[in-house]
């Protein structure tokens, strides 16, 4: 075992007798902080953390190896978990293994993270996504002149998740180059059913249920890396290969860290809130 893994293992046993979630999640600050960039704190991300787990109470079930895997991604890219403050950065969700038969925490890059991450790269001058729905008039061509598309929406129309039609992005570089790429909802719905996070009964959850456009729209940006379309970072990489599952992180020496985490929570402490709660024998003898 590595020299971070072991520090870790007996930093959280030397906790285990009390605290609340966020002193917990405290220990795990120097792992944090090594990997951030400028301008986010490790005390953020444990606030955020702690309140995404309080708000998305199935976290409170997962591995908790692998909640702080997709926290140390969060760290990482610098994105907080979009449950709490709701820009649609990144997400820590929920996910039933079917073959681990346990709840693992999933990391998921939201549209405006997506979008952050390309602006980052520096060689992007203008960058957008729209929704097209039944009703508007879209149109495009391709020629030796270039591509050529038309939009107008039609605001008297059902602009519904059930009435959208495809999903386009339009990128302009800074070299002079456009970038042009869409999807239609039959090809966004398949990805969705494929890849998106399911409860163990297989029900669709989280964002894709919630903010639906939002992820048509990060999944046609996706699709247009794929295609080698848009310019890619090392950490634009490492976010996408991270994307819907569970971040696996290794310490210098190798090893994999946050696997055989210690119970996190102790038995004083209520999982759901995160407080300190009395013994119930002393409980008992405070109201005798």
């Amino acid at each position: 075992m590595g020299a971070i893994a072991k520090a870790q293992q007996q930093q959280v046993e030397a906790k285990r007798q009390g605290g609340t979630f966020g002193d917990y999640m405290k220990q795990f600050a120097p792992q944090f902080k090594a990997v951030m960039p400028k301008g986010f704190t490790p005390e953020r991300l444990i606030q955020m953390a702690a309140t995404a787990r309080q708000r998305t109470p199935k976290l409170a079930e997962c591995d908790m190896g692998s909640f702080l895997s997709c926290c140390l991604q969060c760290a990482s890219l610098g994105l907080e978990p979009s449950a709490v403050d709701g820009l649609g950065r990144a997400y820590i969700l929920p996910r039933w293994n079917g073959k681990t038969r346990r709840q693992e925490a999933t990391f998921l890059l939201g549209k405006n993270g997506m979008l952050e991450l390309v602006q980052r790269s520096g060689k992007v001058s203008s960058i957008r996504t729209q929704c097209v729905y039944n009703g508007d008039d879209f149109d495009f061509s391709e020629d030796e002149a270039g591509l050529h598309f038309h939009f107008k929406p039609d605001f008297g129309a059902d602009h519904s998740p059930e009435c959208l039609k495809l999903v386009y992005l339009s990128c302009r570089l800074n070299d002079g180059g456009n970038v042009f790429v869409y999807m239609s909802k039959r090809e966004l719905d398949k990805l969705r059913d494929d890849h998106a996070a399911k409860d163990r009964n297989g029900k669709v959850i989280g964002p894709w249920t919630t903010d639906y456009e939002a992820m048509c729209e990060k999944t046609v940006i996706r699709h247009a890396f794929s295609r080698g379309m848009l310019p890619r970072s090392v950490e634009i990489a490492k976010a996408i290969a991270s994307d819907e599952t569970t971040p696996i992180v290794l310490d210098e020496d190798g090893y994999e860290v946050f696997t055989k985490i210690p119970e996190a929570i102790p038995a004083n402490v209520d999982e759901e809130t995160g407080e300190v709660v009395e013994d119930a024998a002393e409980e008992k003898e405070e109201q005798a």
